[in-house]
């Protein structure tokens, strides 16, 4: 019988089952102990009060503590600085800052963190004054100033005013006596009339019966009225104020067929006199407004078909004084 060989294989280590020793579980031991001293340091933390942390962290940083820098008793030391100065940085002033990274104590910084979070919070809200007392003062001197001033520019309007007032009595006198000096427009005296409005004067040229100033349904303008708007114009040729002319027609019923009603009638007389005051010296620029009104303003309410409802009007706008306080357009005469 044969005998079989014995064969004997050698292993070499080649160290890569080093793994498999002991030395890592000295290192984690020591990581272990290390975090449960971090947890119980941290439990501890949490579990005092704030009179206590206060306490701790003074330990720690003596820089901080009433004493100047220096310990009590038995925690007396030397401070490498003079009294007062907490920092490296702190001292003499100097254009330079000197350098204080890695000098914060953290347990000074927990301190303050604490004390931020554990003391109650104090938030104070200031609410605006109420404006309406300064409004109302405001107001009030704003409407005493629009007073004093008003009462300063008075004088000044009254005597625009006074002038004013002045230059139309002249004005009627002026007329008047241009009437009354021709023999031919005596008898139509009565057919200029005069009115003080809120807007002006207003001088009228009015049929009375038996005396038109047009023929009937035309605007062709008779010799005799002619004259008269000839002599109103030529006493407010060299006046400022503006002008606006307005015809009116009695409420008698007019219609060519055309469409030619009162409305138009009354536009075109208005016009036709336009004409004759231009002629005579009037300035085109003060003509503000041409007006046909037909029969809706009637001088004779009563009797809208009277012939004083028949008439030519001229206004003469006031103007605003220089001092007086700016008002809106007046609205469109009612002539």
């Amino acid at each position: 019988m044969e005998e079989k060989p014995i064969i004997i294989k050698k292993l070499e280590d080649d160290g890569h089952d080093g793994h498999h020793g002991g030395g890592w579980k000295v290192a984690y031991a020591d990581f272990m102990t290390a975090m449960m001293a971090f947890f119980l340091m941290l439990w501890i933390l949490a579990a005092s009060d704030e009179e206590k942390l206060r306490g701790l962290a003074d330990y720690f940083t003596p820089s901080l503590s009433e004493a100047g820098g220096r310990g009590n008793g038995l925690l007396d030391g030397q401070v490498l600085g003079p009294d007062g100065v907490m920092s490296g940085t702190d001292g003499p002033k100097s254009e330079v800052q000197l350098p204080s990274f890695g000098q914060e104590n953290p347990l000074a910084v927990f301190d303050s963190r604490l004390r931020d979070q554990t003391q109650p919070k104090v938030v104070v809200e200031y609410e605006p004054a109420p404006q309406e007392s300064t409004d109302a003062a405001q107001q009030a001197a704003a409407e005493q100033g629009t007073v004093e001033q008003a009462a300063a520019e008075q004088p000044e309007i009254d005597r625009h005013r006074k002038e004013r007032e002045n230059r139309f009595d002249a004005l009627e006198d002026e007329v008047s006596q241009a009437i009354e000096s021709r023999p031919e427009l005596r008898d139509f005296a009565e057919n200029v009339r005069f009115d003080r409005t809120p807007e002006g004067l207003r001088v009228q040229i009015i049929d009375h019966e038996g005396r038109s100033m047009f023929p009937s349904g035309s605007a062709r303008i008779e010799d005799k009225t002619r004259e008269l708007i000839l002599v109103v114009a030529e006493a407010i040729a060299d006046l400022p104020h503006p002008l606006v002319i307005s015809g009116h027609t009695d409420a008698v019923p007019y219609s060519r067929g055309t469409g030619y009603g009162n409305w138009e009638l009354s536009a075109d007389r208005a016009n036709a006199t336009r004409r004759v005051m231009i002629a005579a010296g009037v300035s085109p620029s003060r003509v503000a407004r041409i007006s046909g009104l037909a029969d809706t303003l009637p001088l004779n309410a009563k009797d809208p078909r009277a012939p004083e409802n028949r008439r030519i009007s001229v206004l003469l706008e006031y103007p605003e004084p220089a001092l007086a306080p700016a008002r809106p357009a007046p609205p469109l005469s009612a002539d």
